[in-house]
């Protein structure tokens, strides 16, 4: 099966539509012919040997694609690109007849141009599937995308009555640069000399330099940069800090209770819906949060077990890591 993915990612809109293509597309890869389109930023975080990948101009882009599927010919469309243009579908389907998938997507007008919607992230904790005219719409956690190694980590992860690790991963970019303010807070926290700090860091945030430089003052910390294994990570930590994307579910999949910071406002819809389960302490907005009233959240939730033992609980049922594997199938029965 002839397969174009269109995925871009970086500093301003995060690296999540990349990171998931790039994961499903490893996981069709042996049963399909890939090519991958993209922006400059997200290109090296794409580049592999399994699959094509080539940078999208910055003007022109409908016409290029257009152009790119005349010469392509394919069977399968993904696109997993914010806020779709509704104009860029119209004219493709002019053009071809290859079935469209669209990633994260809500507006009916947009949909019903499609052939299958894969929202893992928007509507409730409770998946289902819908028909929309000619799409099928498949919503919920049972969808969402993750790394294969999060089923197995799931399986194994047993939170200890100590908290000795703590875990902070803000996204891809961490955009409004909360990770400062973490740090600030760890500082505040009375006990923070006995425990061990993991600082995970993704390879679209421009800061990472100021980050390292930092931690020579926070002996019990260490940055991670551009992990691929966030599922052995997680595996480590009594306790995380994250962003509202796919580091939460990440991080409720593996059953690691945590503290939520949201980037931006559409990721405090989705912490909202885990904290109403009672699986996640959400904060709000992050750039809103003082450091010291983080300080007192990440205190208190290192120090009662009950707490984080009710989260780690709450949060098992609603993320399997199973999502990556019922997408695939999903592509597949097209």
């Amino acid at each position: 099966m002839r397969v174009l993915i269109f995925a871009d990612g970086g500093r301003d809109i995060g690296m999540g539509h990349a990171v998931r293509m790039k994961l499903l597309a490893g996981a069709i890869k042996n049963n399909c012919s890939i090519t991958f389109y993209t922006n400059k930023e997200a290109f090296s975080y794409l580049s592999s040997d399994q699959w094509e990948v080539i940078i999208k101009p910055v003007k022109g882009q409908k016409e290029f694609i257009v152009r790119e599927i005349n010469r392509q010919a394919p069977d399968l469309l993904i696109f997993d690109l914010l806020d779709m243009p509704c104009d860029w579908l119209e004219e493709i389907k002019k053009h071809s007849s290859a079935r469209i998938v669209l990633f994260e997507e809500k507006r009916e007008h947009v949909i019903h141009l499609c052939d299958a919607v894969i929202n893992g992230i928007y509507g409730g904790l409770k998946s289902r599937t819908v028909q929309m005219g000619g799409a099928v719409v498949y919503e919920g956690p049972e969808y969402i995308i993750l790394h294969p190694g999060f089923e197995k980590a799931k399986q194994l992860y047993q939170l200890r009555k100590e908290c000795r690790t703590i875990l902070v991963s803000l996204g891809g970019s961490d955009p409004k640069k909360l990770v400062f303010k973490v740090m600030e807070a760890c500082r505040r926290i009375p006990d923070i000399q006995r425990k061990r700090v993991i600082i995970v860091m993704g390879g679209a945030a421009p800061h990472a330099d100021d980050v390292r430089a930092h931690l020579t003052q926070m002996p019990y910390a260490e940055m991670v940069r551009q992990t691929n294994d966030m599922a052995a990570l997680l595996s480590r930590a009594d306790m995380a800090v994250v962003s509202g994307g796919i580091t939460l579910y990440e991080t409720i999949c593996t059953g690691v209770p945590c503290i939520v910071l949201s980037q931006v406002e559409h990721q405090t819809e989705t912490a909202e819906k885990f904290a109403a389960r009672g699986a996640a302490v959400h904060l709000g907005l992050g750039e809103c949060i003082s450091a010291d009233v983080l300080a007192r959240h990440m205190s208190d939730m290192a120090a009662d077990y009950p707490m984080r033992s009710g989260l780690h609980q709450n949060g098992k049922p609603l993320v399997d890591g199973r999502g990556i594997k019922r997408a695939a199938a999903i592509l597949y029965d097209l």
